[in-house]
């Protein structure tokens, strides 16, 4: 081969594969932002309360967990771009009002339960700064409510890819806080510690924080409104895989990092904001730094999109115009929807004697119970030949999507159990 035909193919080489990267790019988004805000500031808690009670033990969870993420993120990611509708549009369509009434009234109280944490966290994370939050909390509410009412779709989503890169900050607070990676790696696939009821709950609220009811919903909604097409499918669904692989990544850099500094010195904290103010002596300023950073991106990102997806599901359960690309005028039960949940949470957050480490368990929890009703509807429609014709689930994803559900309700049974009979 000589010289100039070795240039014209890697010419070809680059060409080609700059041109799949640049379409890439263009799908960039449902996957990405969908993973990383069920790292919100709930997500943060959670963790953090996970990794301070039981230590190296709980990372077991986290391979299973990126699993069952990564195959009902694309199951739900590709219902919307081949029909090109969201969860709730086609739960009416096909199962009437009355379920559709029934599902979103579960959905609005878990989710509920979602932005309590949130707008908890995003105080918590004011005050970590020194920001007094009867002052901060309103301007950040209304300035969140003015740029979503008044910014196009895309200025939206990359106001939300931008937030996402600040969760790299685990990284730092991980590797400051020296943990036993030795003893971290092993513990994500080889379990080890006693596995009670205690510990069954926690994991279910661990996969409820992550593989989230409002997740699903979400990204069905958020594809449907970028309106991506069949021909984008392939590329959506290696940013889920990729988005489930890095949001699980950074839970674990975050809760290393709480297992390294409070875990081993027999510290147990009731949230995120506790933690990063306990981590300081072992892990120094910076490392605690970026923790109480994170909680505040984590709670910002999370006020945001979970109030989003709930108005997202009142318009397609009840037939209204809901888009971030129409204006308030059109879409007004939409965006009052999306402020009202906001406004109700930062209400609730305002009373002192209301307990966020009861609301944190609790609300993942319940989150983690709903996952096998959603995953029903996820079978249903992702089998519907009339539906999804040769692109519905082969054998494997229905095996995997089929035992998530059974194991998560056994689980989530004998965890309930055991943490209302005190075992």
């Amino acid at each position: 081969m000589n010289g100039e035909s070795f240039f014209s193919l890697v010419k070809e080489f680059i060409y080609r594969n700059y041109k799949r990267f640049i379409l890439f790019l263009a799908v960039v988004g449902p996957g990405l932002i969908t993973a990383f805000a069920d790292n919100d500031a709930g997500g943060v808690a959670t963790y953090t309360i996970a990794a301070s009670k039981f230590g190296y033990s709980i990372l077991t969870i986290l391979i299973p967990i990126t699993i069952i993420l990564a195959i009902t993120q694309e199951i739900g990611a590709r219902i919307a771009v081949v029909t090109g509708k969201g969860l709730g549009d086609l739960i009416r369509e096909r199962f009437g009002i009355k379920v559709s009434v029934l599902i979103f009234a579960l959905l609005f109280f878990v989710n509920f339960g979602v932005i309590l944490q949130d707008v908890g966290g995003l105080k918590d994370g004011l005050g970590l700064f020194k920001l007094n939050y009867q002052i901060f909390l309103p301007l950040v509410v209304i300035s969140l409510f003015i740029f979503v009412i008044t910014a196009s779709y895309k200025k939206i989503e990359r106001l939300f890819l931008f937030l996402i890169l600040f969760y790299i900050r685990s990284d730092f607070s991980a590797i400051l806080a020296r943990p036993d990676w030795q003893l971290t790696v092993k513990s994500l696939f080889i379990p080890h510690g006693k596995i009670n009821f205690d510990y069954l709950y926690t994991s279910i609220a661990v996969l409820g924080t992550t593989v989230t009811a409002w997740g699903q919903f979400f990204i069905n909604s958020y594809i449907k409104d970028k309106k991506l097409i069949l021909s984008k499918l392939k590329y959506e669904q290696v940013e889920v895989y990729i988005g489930a692989f890095l949001t699980n990544l950074f839970s674990l850099f975050m809760m290393v990092a709480v297992i390294a500094t409070l875990f081993t010195h027999g510290i147990k904290v009731e949230g995120a904001a506790e933690a990063a103010i306990s981590i300081k002596p072992f892990a120094g300023s910076l490392a605690s730094v970026m923790f109480g950073l994170g909680l505040l991106i984590a709670g910002f990102l999370g006020c945001a999109i979970v109030p989003l997806t709930t108005a997202y599901a009142f318009a397609e359960f009840f037939g209204y115009e809901g888009s971030l690309d129409t204006s308030f005028s059109k879409s007004r039960l939409f965006y009052t929807f999306f402020i009202i949940q906001i406004l109700l949470g930062s209400i609730f957050i305002f009373f002192p004697q209301i307990s966020l480490f009861k609301i944190t368990l609790y609300a993942d929890f319940t989150n983690g119970i709903m996952l096998p009703v959603i995953f029903f509807f996820l079978y249903k429609f992702a089998n519907d030949q009339e539906l999804m014709g040769q692109y519905k689930n082969s054998k494997l994803q229905n095996i995997l999507l089929v035992g998530s559900g059974i194991i998560i309700s056994i689980a989530a049974i004998l965890g309930g159990l055991g943490k209302l009979l005190h075992l």
